[in-house]
């Protein structure tokens, strides 16, 4: 039976039109999950040199053990982001002779075939042979690269359950944010050694190669909890019913801005409602933290000019860039509806620009306490607001016109490129190269103050005149709408 439902899953994928649209696609993903690879493999080569080099009177192995609690910390993270759950059109299994647990219990064993289970070993083998292995017997190599593989399922289970649950708690990931940066302050600043506790355990287990299999309780126990969730919602009913109860968010406080206020509160509950949306707008909150990766330096070396470009365009912009990539595709679903109400094409337009502008100016705000570490970035950042406001919106108001797929807004944006066409690639090029090209040319004649004045100038002319260019294109979209729609019909 098992073996029937892996060729059920197998049949349902390879014959999916979208498997046949997107060849180009999958083939550019075995390139990345090579790259990937070949990155962790490098890493694990060079770890033992690094290791002596960086911490010469600490053993490598117990360093190394120390720094793994970390990489699950982030891994449990990155896999909420981009890891899928184990799902299966299993609704019409259920009206079969098959039981329900049999078909909750081959999605989690399905889900075990996955690349991020498999990453870590390119980084985990060379280690074991040469940090490990010389300086442990066999039996101790053993039962430790055996801890290491309990731990990475262990997490793969402990993903899939959270992932299940934040499904249905709103903020569920931001609280499991929340609590992964308060252990790493609890760490960090010492009041418990957490990260040394985690060393601690797996030098046990080469003192003591018999206490690994203690760890298989903890797969075993993320497995059945999985299971039994599975069970608790595998029901018809269920399926064609919610699962929960939608929440009724009352925007009427907008109408004060006529019928532009109606349109942003439509954008507002295209966003809340549908989960590819929502994760543009939970990628645009934990990308406000990547300044703290790129604005820390060694003591006496400066940030280089174009990270402040980059940093500007990544947090400040990040949800325009991301949301305005697929305008006008995400109204696509119901795009020909929409175009036969009592709307005109000015007022969508300037719906979707007050909206991320908005917003723009609150992740602005939001970044300035990086100020405290480089004063000039209330500067450079205000120059990348302008220059986001005033170039890029056209330039995404310009790669709408050519949209073509349709988005399913149901699916997460993270590593999902279900309706990206060759418009989104193209278009994504200027928006985020154009800037840092600019900087640098602007360097060679104006320096580095003057390029941040010269970016921020070219923006607020585009927002001075934002009112011609929102005219201009409202005009080309009239024309262009007939168009959108058999595109998305068609896709």
């Amino acid at each position: 039976m098992n073996q029937n439902l892996f060729s059920l899953a197998w049949n349902e994928t390879v014959r999916s039109a979208y498997w046949g649209k997107s060849i180009a696609t999958n083939i550019g993903l075995g390139f990345l999950a090579l790259y990937f690879s070949a990155t962790f493999l490098v890493l694990g080569l060079a770890i033992p040199e690094i290791l002596t080099k960086d911490f010469p009177n600490d053993d490598p192995v117990s360093k190394f053990n120390s720094i793994l609690l970390a990489y699950f910390a982030i891994d449990l993270i990155i896999r909420q982001l981009m890891q899928k759950l184990p799902t299966v059109s299993f609704k019409p299994l259920l009206l079969m002779n098959i039981r329900r647990p049999k078909i909750a219990k081959y999605l989690m064993i399905r889900s075990v075939f996955n690349f991020f289970n498999v990453l870590p070993f390119f980084l985990l083998v060379p280690v074991t042979f040469s940090l490990v292995a010389g300086a442990h017997s066999g039996m101790a190599t053993t039962a430790w690269f055996l801890a290491i593989f309990i731990l990475i399922f262990s997490n793969h289970f402990l993903a899939i359950y959270l992932k299940w649950r934040f499904n249905e708690a709103e903020y569920g990931f931001f609280f499991l944010l929340a609590a992964i940066a308060g252990l790493f302050a609890i760490n960090h600043f010492g009041i418990v050694d957490l990260s040394g506790g985690m060393g601690k355990l797996l030098d046990l287990i080469l003192v003591y190669p018999a206490f690994s299999v203690v760890l298989v309780l903890l797969p075993v126990l993320f497995y059945f909890l999985n299971v039994r969730f599975l069970l608790s919602r595998m029901f018809i009913n269920m399926l064609s019913g919610k699962q929960k109860e939608e929440t009724i968010r009352d925007y009427s406080w907008l109408d004060r801005l006529g019928e532009n206020g109606r349109f942003i509160a439509l954008e507002l509950k295209l966003i809340w409602r549908n989960k590819r949306p929502r994760s543009v707008a939970m990628m645009t909150v934990i990308m406000l933290f990547y300044g703290l990766l790129i604005y820390r330096t060694q003591p006496g070396h400066d940030v280089p000019g174009f990270a402040f470009i980059l940093g500007g365009i990544i947090m400040v912009g990040m949800f325009s860039i991301s949301y305005g990539q697929f305008f006008p595709a995400w109204h696509s679903n119901y795009f020909s509806m929409l175009m036969c109400q009592r709307l005109t094409m000015k007022q969508f337009l300037r719906s979707f620009y007050m909206l991320v502008t908005v917003i723009s100016v609150v992740c602005y705000l939001l970044t300035l306490p990086y100020a405290l570490i480089y004063p000039k970035i209330i500067y450079t950042h205000l120059a990348m607001l302008l220059y986001n406001l005033g170039v890029n919106i056209p330039i995404m108001f310009w790669v709408g016109m050519y949209s073509k797929k349709r988005l399913d807004l149901n699916q997460s944006s993270v590593m999902n490129y279900q309706g990206v066409s060759a418009s989104q690639w193209l278009g994504a090029l200027p928006l985020m190269v154009g800037p840092i090209s600019l900087f640098y040319l602007f360097k060679l004649v104006f320096g580095d103050p003057g390029s941040y004045v010269a970016l921020g100038t070219l923006g607020l002319i585009g927002i001075l005149f934002h009112s011609i260019i929102i005219d201009f294109f409202s005009k080309q979209y009239r024309k262009q709408k007939h168009q959108l729609i058999r595109n998305y019909k068609n896709s």
